[in-house]
């Protein structure tokens, strides 16, 4: 009652009842999960939805990909998580998939959404706000559908938030209507990854 159903239940996924293990409850450890995960997630929602009303952005008005590294970056980030997510699940490892989904949102909210906010501040739609755009759109909604299994309930919410500011788009009208997804192999950048990797310990 106190932090929600999707919290209890990443808690209870990432716990050692999953391993088989005793586990001893803690409120902390639930309210640990709205933290790390739940909160991150929506208020990247929230930023998204701020700046497109200003700009009067959607994805229906056409999307753009730069060449911003950034960009790239987090678009291969998200293919590297939907592939371990699958993989984890396949051998009913569901305790591995937590964390995975703990530093993806980390990798959003405190590393792109945060090294890009001059971007989305700009006065001008240009063409590298809109790839800035396009870029947290897809790495938000893709989101949903991965963590749809995990957080059923804000992934539901943030899904119709999502495609109602994608206009006129056909969807499935719930997430846990669509196919999960997969991962894109083209655009995985290994070598990418690895290097902002490196970055961020130095930072």
């Amino acid at each position: 009652e106190r932090y929600g159903a999707d919290a209890l239940r990443l808690y209870l996924i990432n716990s050692g009842l999953m391993r088989g293990e005793e586990q001893r409850f803690a409120d902390s450890g639930v309210r640990d999960m709205t933290r790390r995960a739940l909160l991150p997630w929506y208020n990247a929602y929230s930023f998204l939805k701020t700046y497109a009303e200003i700009d009067q952005w959607s994805p229906d008005k056409g999307q753009h990909v730069g060449e911003n590294i950034l960009d790239q970056w987090i678009i291969s980030r998200l293919q590297t998580l939907k592939a371990n997510v699958a993989r984890e699940m396949e051998v009913y490892k569901l305790y591995n998939v937590v964390p995975q989904l703990f530093d993806f949102i980390e990798d959003l909210t405190n590393w792109y959404i945060r090294l890009n906010r001059a971007r989305f501040w700009g006065e001008e739609i240009t063409a590298d706000k809109i790839a800035a755009y396009s870029t947290l759109y897809t790495a938000l909604f893709e989101l949903c559908q991965v963590m749809a299994p995990f957080a059923p309930f804000l992934a539901e919410h943030l899904y119709r938030e999502l495609s109602a500011l994608g206009g006129g788009q056909a969807r499935p009208a719930s997430v846990h209507l669509c196919d999960y997804p997969k991962p894109e192999a083209q655009l995985i950048r290994e070598e990418l990854e690895v290097a902002v990797d490196r970055m961020q310990q130095v930072v």
